[in-house]
Order: C-alpha cells, then sequence, then structure tokens
C-alpha cells in the first residue's frame, strides 16, 4: 500500500517529464502485479518539515504471492521512487506486509 496526493496524481502540471501521473501507475500496477485497488475520500496527512503541510491522498494498494517479494517489493520501491522525483515530491509512503517505510527518490 502507498499514498500520494490526489491532486499530484491526476494533474500533468506537477509531473516534470508531463505524464498523466495515474496512468503511469495503472501501467506499472497493471503490468507488475495484474492489477491493483485505489482507494479516495477522507486519507489526509499532515506533514512536518521546513513547514508543515497537510495533504489529501489517494491509496493504492497490490498483492502478490509471498515467495514474489523479494522481487516485487524492489520493483515497487525503485518505480516509487521514479514518481517521487517526477512529481516533486520528497518521499512517497509506502507499507509492505507489517513494514512502513518512507521511499526517497
Amino acid at each position: 500500500m502507498f499514498l500520494i496526493p490526489s491532486v499530484k496524481v491526476y494533474s500533468r502540471k506537477y509531473s516534470k517529464t508531463k505524464q498523466f501521473v495515474a496512468s503511469t501507475i495503472h501501467r506499472f500496477l497493471t503490468g507488475t502485479f495484474g492489477g491493483y485497488t485505489c482507494a479516495s475520500g477522507n486519507i489526509f496527512g499532515y506533514f512536518t518539515g521546513t513547514v508543515a503541510e497537510y495533504d489529501e491522498l489517494r491509496e493504492f494498494r497490490v498483492a502478490f504471492k509471498e515467495d514474489e517479494a523479494g522481487s516485487k517489493v524492489p520493483q515497487l520501491q525503485e518505480f516509487l521512487a521514479r514518481i517521487c522525483d517526477d512529481i516533486g515530491e520528497e518521499c512517497i509512503y509506502l507499507e509492505c506486509g507489517e513494514d512502513a517505510m518512507l521511499v526517497y527518490p
């Protein structure tokens, strides 16, 4: 499961490459995992850094066989690092099983 600011998912203006990030995510997740689920609604977060920030977020979930974790998780981390860089995020929140981490560009 990973979270991305909703506004950056559906607007090309936040992408350095001027892509629709939603389409990029869709292609990667369907091609790599065979599908995904996406949730929106009352998902938000507060973050501190040089300034306090608030974001409304889109939640994406994928599943894979336990024996695929060694290859699928690194692929997802690399993909999220590229997305993070493309949309100008400092990091992207990722949960894998019981582990939570931040993925940086």
